[in-house]
C-alpha cells in the first residue's frame, strides 16, 4: 500500500506535469517537501500538518489542489494512524490521556 506522503507528493507531480512553468515550480516545491513527510497527519512538524498544508497552497495560489486537501483527499489512512499510535510521540499522547479517554479513543500504552 501507498503511503500517504508518497500519494501526495505523486498527485502534486502530476499535477506540475500540467501546469504553467511558475506553477510547476510550485508544485515540485511542495512534492519534495511532501516526500519527507512534513504534512503527513501524524508528523510532529505542525500543529495540524494537512492544515499548514492547505494554508501554504492557498498563499500560493495553487487553490484547485488546496480543495482536494480540505476534501480529506490526503489524510491520513487507518494503517499510519495506528503506526503512529505505536511511535514514541503517540504513545507520549496516550499517556497524557485519562484511562477512560484512551478507552474512547482506543489507544493504547505499549508499556
Amino acid at each position: 500500500m501507498m503511503r500517504t506522503r508518497d500519494r501526495l507528493a505523486a498527485e502534486l507531480r502530476k499535477i506540475a506535469e500540467q501546469a504553467g512553468p511558475s506553477n510547476a515550480v510550485k508544485y515540485e516545491a511542495f512534492a519534495k517537501r511532501a516526500e519527507t513527510g512534513e504534512f503527513d497527519d501524524y508528523a510532529d512538524t505542525y500543529v495540524c500538518p494537512i492544515t499548514q498544508l492547505y494554508t501554504e497552497l492557498q498563499a500560493a495560489g495553487l487553490s484547485k489542489f488546496a480543495a482536494r486537501v480540505a476534501d480529506g483527499e490526503f489524510d491520513a489512512t487507518r494503517e499510519e494512524s495506528d503506526e503512529w499510535m505505536r511511535s514514541p510521540s503517540g504513545q507520549e499522547a496516550a499517556r497524557r490521556l485519562s484511562p477512560e479517554m484512551r478507552k474512547v479513543l482506543g489507544m493504547d500504552l505499549m508499556n
